[in-house]
């Protein structure tokens, strides 16, 4: 923020400047400064949102906007010199303000009477709000006294993952602070993540020192940003001990036996919260072990803190070892690298082809989305499936037999846009979607019968067309492929010529979101119940946590998969789902 408004100081000063030298107003060459202040205070508001002591900066920028419309260079100059003034100003007193008080407790109290309200899966969660709210209460109370920053976010992270919901979830409005706070909760970088084989051994996975595995001397540049992060959390002797694991013989696929002298499992009950959901437990399963490894010998989980860890390992000749291993700076950007290399998608747009062979075509649906006119008019999406239906066609007529539809880390989006899609390979005749709920609105909340259950207003209904009749259909999904991702999964899971593949299945969360906001932050929640014929919440995970999502094949997380995949660079799934279509029909 102050960086912007240094900025904007420079800018005013230009101004005093080229007013004097620029004869009048209208000269081509200087007239675009006079806005650029006002374009550097709306990414500030963009970026960071309203700030009431710098509304000075955001003031002066409309001020000095009048210079485009005077000739007289001593008002020119008056306004910038003033504005100047206005937001050296600005910077002062924030600089001598002590930090405004963030109204945490407020915040919890105003998010908890919603949810209690307005959540709609309370029932099917088992979710025990009076129990919710005396364990999370005191803990608020005591961030709000101690404006404790970090341990809001920690324990807003574990209040949501109370509910085993993808579409509940604590957002900061400020990315950049989102994005400091994950490096700081998520532990310290021991140069290894660890990965659970479907045999149920722990191995080392993105080991530091081999060539596709991260390095904390990457300068690549992660899609979310902990790149611009990272060098200020590196560990000052990260230099002297980055080749520790490599020089001991660890590589990717090395069995690990223990973590700071424990089991691997037993820390299963210490993580408190994800970087995603994961309402399924076998999912959660899967992705626990790589957020053991951020945990230091003497530090709890999500404490980053330069501890040391204990690594007990195999050597390759079955020896078991013990290796002190040194903090490299924080696990964040090591961790999120080894999800994003585990639930990889194509890297290719949304609705791309790729050729897989001479039989197979590989469809990526990276988002239920198709343009901003077809989301924005319910339904619409004529244009797009009349160019998916000249697509398959065209595939059939030259001889396809096989299309993988690549559904891997799918955001969600448009349920209208999985039945226009879906339509095109469902068999012929009327399918239901699901039914929409009916609303009291008497009390703003969604009816329910005598036996608990829904009451049904309304029906998603689409047409198959069955184009791919004679041919075969794996979808790939993982974990992370939620909200219409899970609903595609649910309807073309249960086609005859469809089956549905992955190191794990969809995220399981799909009902309709809102969202409450906050003082600094957004929570987001499952606000609208979309259901069956019987009232019965469709998709969503029980109590049980199991996956209610159709999925027919687990690929084994093998040692072959940790070679592709952390040695090779390879896309794994994609090679196992091409030579599987075979075997799983």
């Amino acid at each position: 923020m102050k960086f912007l408004c240094v900025i904007e100081i420079m800018l005013m000063a230009g101004i005093v400047v080229t007013s004097a030298i620029s004869g009048k107003f209208v000269s081509e060459k200087f007239k675009f400064l006079y806005a650029t202040p006002f374009i550097v205070s709306l990414l500030m508001f963009i970026k960071y949102g309203f700030e009431m002591g710098y509304l000075g900066v955001y003031i002066s920028s409309l001020i000095i906007v009048a210079g485009l419309f005077t000739d007289k260079e001593i008002i020119k100059r008056t306004l910038a010199a003033v504005c100047a003034v206005t937001i050296v100003f600005s910077i002062v007193f924030n600089s001598i303000l002590p930090p405004q008080k963030i109204n945490y407790e407020e915040d919890f109290e105003k998010a908890f009477k919603t949810l209690k309200e307005h959540y709609v899966l309370t029932d099917e969660k088992g979710i025990d709000w009076d129990d919710l709210y005396s364990r999370y209460e005191p803990l608020f109370k005591e961030i709000d006294e101690t404006q404790d920053a970090k341990e809001n976010y920690k324990v807003w992270n574990q209040f949501t993952k109370e509910f085993y919901d993808g579409h509940t979830a604590y957002m900061l409005k400020h990315q950049d602070d989102e994005l400091n706070l994950m490096m700081e909760c998520y532990g310290n970088d021991y140069g290894l993540s660890i990965a659970r084989l479907s045999s149920g051994e722990f191995v080392a996975i993105n080991v530091e020192g081999y060539a596709n595995s991260y390095s904390i001397d990457s300068e690549e540049e992660d899609l979310t940003g902990f790149y611009r992060f990272k060098e200020n959390y590196r560990s000052e002797d990260a230099d002297e001990n980055i080749d520790v694991l490599k020089n001991a013989g660890i590589k990717n696929g090395t069995i690990i036996t223990k973590w700071n002298g424990r089991a691997i499992d037993d820390y299963y009950d210490d993580i408190k919260y994800y970087v995603s959901a994961y309402p399924v437990r076998e999912n959660e399963e899967f992705f626990l072990p790589m957020y053991v490894a951020g945990i230091g010998a003497n530090s709890e989980f999500g404490d980053f803190n330069e501890d040391e860890a204990v690594l007990t390992y195999l050597s390759d000749n079955g020896e078991e070892k013990e290796l002190t291993l040194k903090s490299l700076g924080s696990y964040m950007p090591r961790l999120y690298d080894s999800l994003c290399k585990v639930n990889r998608g194509v890297n290719i747009t949304n609705l791309s082809w790729e050729n897989v062979n001479d039989d197979t075509m590989l469809l990526r649906i990276r988002q239920m989305s198709y343009d901003s006119a077809s989301y924005a008019e319910p339904g619409m999406y004529t244009e797009m499936v009349d160019q998916l239906r000249k697509e398959v066609i065209s595939l059939k007529e030259n001889g396809y037999k096989n299309i993988v539809f690549d559904m891997r880390s799918n955001e969600g989006g448009d349920p209208f846009f999985v039945q226009s899609v879906a339509g095109l390979f469902a068999p012929e005749g009327e399918h239901v979607n699901m039914y929409i709920s009916k609303i009291n609105e008497e009390t703003a909340s969604f009816e329910r019968d005598e036996n608990g259950k829904y009451t049904k207003e309304d029906v998603l209904t689409y047409e198959g067309e069955d184009l791919w009749h004679d041919g075969k259909i794996i979808l790939l999904v993982n974990a992370e492929c939620v909200s219409a991702g899970d609903d595609m999964a649910y309807i073309m899971g249960e086609y005859p010529n469809v089956r549905v593949v992955g190191f794990t299945r969809t995220n399981s969360s799909c009902q309709a979101v809102s969202a409450v906001n906050l003082e600094i932050a957004n929570l987001a929640f499952s606000a609208v119940p979309n259901i069956d014929e019987n009232g019965n919440v469709v998709i969503d995970t029980l109590t049980d946590r199991v996956g209610r999502t159709p999925f027919d094949e687990k690929i084994p997380f093998d040692q072959a998969a940790i070679t592709a995949i952390f040695d090779n660079g390879e896309d794994y799934p994609l090679q196992f789902v091409t030579k599987a279509f075979d075997k799983l029909f």
